[in-house]
């Protein structure tokens, strides 16, 4: 009954058997073109894991005003200043060190997996799957731990230098361990001078140090533990030679390290190449004197030469190193030159390290003006790919964009280096954050100095601020252009930007903003005018904030307070208004009382200023300002104080100014009974000036009283 129903179903299972098989077996390509049936498909591209993800970033493309990815993609949380960007990459890196340390510290919670049954063998070092070498922490070794060999391997491969020595000692010294792990030993020792190196975890506390800059000086310790290595090995093998030599390049103790070369080869022991290179990169240690140093850099090519040794990119680039390293002139230049053209001949081209210490040679900052960047970008132009090949490479960039700037001052120079950065896998290229900061700050310099100004606008709205915050110098050069280009909309959004990017408390940028604002203020139309009256008055609120958190005690540095003359540029972009009512009187009126206070450095440069002030307040109906801005007038001791008080009186008072001379010539008590407060203030600062005395009026009374009017008080 049942039979009928169970053969169709077997059926079906081996007919899905055979098309899986069919598939299986069409899906494998063959490895090559050829095939008995005469279809040759093409042959199978190997694909990394990230291919797809590439091949669709391609498509899309960079988005040059997104922040960088090690910052959170949330506009209320990317950092927007030098200061917070520093802090931010910092703080995360931190997070990962205390990580770090709870690892190493507490390795006893990472050996064994707490999950496993009771009657399970605890497994060390596997409480992860993945098991990942590099999250597991590190083994102890004190004076009690048995170590093999074995370990001791462990400890060189994995560069854990105080590991090693420690390792080292408990094996019992040189006599026991075997001549491979010696000679590793010493190449360990050699490399790193005997000093645990530094984490390669931590990039942003690299990138965000102080001490960027290598320093040049014999650190090589002599003594050590490698030098007593290498003179117990007997016989001394050329691996060893070669460990020691480059050591002793590498920190500058070039007479020892010529002195081992010359000794290897009177010996007839074989040297490598690298020793050669490392021995040309310290010549200017050994002799002194151009002449001298230039025979001795031909002397080596010669030995490498005899020792039948082939030179690298690393040989020319040492050589190019040294002679930029020697100061300047023709002489150097031109054996610069010659070096590149021998090593072209032999195949070799200069990269981009050698490029750079090109540039070091020729585009010096007070020398004469070569432009030897053409040709090396028309060469590296023409190359399909930047391979880097040295750590140096990612200093050519912004020395090229330096000279761009600074030495040639060409922009269409800059933008052709700046394209052929953003080409393909270059950006790499460009360094740490510090370095990229510098090739940006080179970049926006030149172009706000030589650029169109649709241009530069185009640049800071791509650039700024995510890509590349501006320092106060940068700022400062942007402002300028600014200004000279008329962008009053523009000049309103710097003071906002100055308060983000943490330049708010500069008072020469301050100042410099305050001046650009009054001299393209008059070429603005109503909107623009409104929007640097506000903004002028955030300046003067913002001082004033920063001296009441230094009164109370919040701010670690004293406040740096503005000019007298930024705050008469305030005092005269917020006097444009004809309406009595306007806040700006009110920034106008604490702006002069801060003058009168003496919280103010210096004088007003213009005191013009100050009088077309007062003759304003006084038609607009604000005596009590009028008042103050002719008494710092006499204050101060400035002539224009009397022409100041006769005519400020005249509008104060609605009558001519041959009338209020008269008037001021009667008895000082007839005028108190007869004149507003205001302008028995103005015209005490007129009798002041007169007679040379010092005027003590209170300037607050006449304040007081601006909402009445004078005209009819006499």
């Amino acid at each position: 009954m049942y039979s009928n129903i169970f053969l169709p179903r077997q059926w079906s299972r081996i007919a899905c058997l055979c098309r899986t098989v069919s598939t299986v077996e069409a899906q494998k390509l063959p490895q090559n073109s050829n095939s008995s049936d005469g279809i040759s498909p093409p042959p199978r591209i190997p694909r990394g894991p990230t291919d797809i993800l590439q091949a669709l970033a391609a498509t899309v493309g960079p988005d040059p005003t997104a922040a960088h990815y090690k910052y959170h993609d949330d506009p209320y949380l990317i950092p927007l200043s030098n200061f917070r960007k520093r802090s931010y990459a910092l703080s995360a890196e931190a997070g990962r060190k205390a990580a770090a340390w709870i690892r190493d510290e507490h390795a006893d919670l990472f050996t064994t997996r707490e999950w496993d049954p009771p009657g399970k063998k605890k497994t060390p070092y596997l409480n992860a799957d993945p098991y990942i070498e590099a999250f597991a922490p590190r083994p102890i070794y004190n004076d009690e731990s048995k170590v093999t060999e074995e370990d001791f391997n462990y400890t060189i491969q994995n560069a854990l230098l105080e590991d090693a020595i420690k390792v080292y000692e408990l094996l019992g010294g040189a006599q026991v361990i075997s001549d491979e792990l010696k000679i590793k030993f010493l190449q360990l020792l050699c490399f790193y001078n005997e000093k645990e190196p530094i984490s390669m975890d931590w990039v942003e506390e690299r990138w965000f140090a102080a001490n960027t800059r290598e320093r040049q000086a014999a650190t090589w310790r002599l003594g050590g533990l490698a030098d007593s290595i290498f003179t117990s090995m007997e016989p001394k093998t050329p691996e060893a030679y070669c460990a020691v030599i480059q050591g002793m390049a590498k920190y500058y103790q070039a007479e020892r390290a010529h002195a081992l070369a010359q000794e290897a080869i009177e010996q007839g022991i074989p040297l490598s190449t690298s020793v050669f290179n490392s021995l040309l990169s310290c010549i200017g240690f050994l002799k002194e004197g151009t002449t001298l140093r230039i025979e001795a850099l031909k002397t080596l090519l010669s030995q490498m030469n005899e020792q039948g040794l082939t030179p690298n990119h690393e040989t020319l680039t040492a050589c190019l190193r040294s002679v930029s390293a020697w100061g300047g002139g023709k002489i150097l230049q031109q054996i610069a030159l010659q070096v590149i053209a021998e090593f072209r001949q032999i195949g070799i081209q200069p990269g981009l390290s050698a490029y750079y210490y090109l540039l070091c040679l020729f585009c010096k900052e007070r020398g004469a003006q070569i432009d030897i960047l053409t040709s090396i970008l028309n060469d590296l132009e023409k190359r399909e790919k930047l391979v880097p090949q040295e750590a140096t490479d990612t200093n050519f960039f912004i020395t090229a964009m330096g000279v761009c700037s600074d030495h040639l001052q060409n922009i269409d120079l800059a933008e052709r280096l700046h394209k052929l950065l953003m080409k393909d896998d270059n950006y790499k290229l460009v360094g740490d954050a510090y370095k990229e900061s510098i090739y940006y700050r080179h970049y926006i310099t030149v172009t706000c100095r030589h650029a169109p100004f649709e241009k530069t606008l185009q640049l800071l709205d791509t650039l700024v601020p995510n890509v590349y915050v501006p320092e106060p110098s940068v700022m400062e050069e942007i402002i300028r252009t600014l200004e000279v280009g008329g962008a009053g909309d523009r000049l309103a959004q710097a003071w906002s930007q100055l308060v983000i990017f943490g330049h708010a408390n500069r008072t020469r940028l301050v100042e410099r903003l305050l001046d650009a604002f009054c001299n393209c203020y008059q070429y603005q139309d109503d909107e623009v005018k409104a929007k640097i009256r506000s903004a002028a008055a955030d300046i003067l609120k913002f001082g004033q904030m920063a001296e009441e958190k230094e009164e109370s005690g919040d701010r670690r540095s004293p406040v740096q307070k503005l000019s007298a003359t930024a705050i008469s540029n305030i005092i005269e972009l917020c006097s444009d208004v004809q309406d009595k009512a306007d806040p700006g009187w009110d920034i106008v009126g604490e702006a002069l009382n801060k003058l009168r206070a003496e919280q103010a450095m210096g004088v007003p440069a213009r005191p013009e200023i100050l009088i077309e002030v007062a003759k304003k307040a006084a038609t607009v109906g604000k005596p009590g300002i009028a008042a103050t801005a002719v008494t710092y007038l006499a204050d101060c001791g400035f002539e224009e104080a009397l022409t100041a008080s006769v005519q400020t009186l005249s509008l104060m008072l609605n009558r001519t100014e041959e009338e209020v001379q008269a008037l001021l010539q009667e008895d000082r008590t007839k005028l108190t009974s007869a004149l507003h407060p205001s302008a028995l203030v103005v015209a005490e600062a007129y009798h002041a000036m007169k007679t040379g005395t010092t005027l003590h009026s209170d300037s607050s009374t006449s304040s007081e009283s601006d909402s009445d009017s004078s005209s009819d008080n006499e």
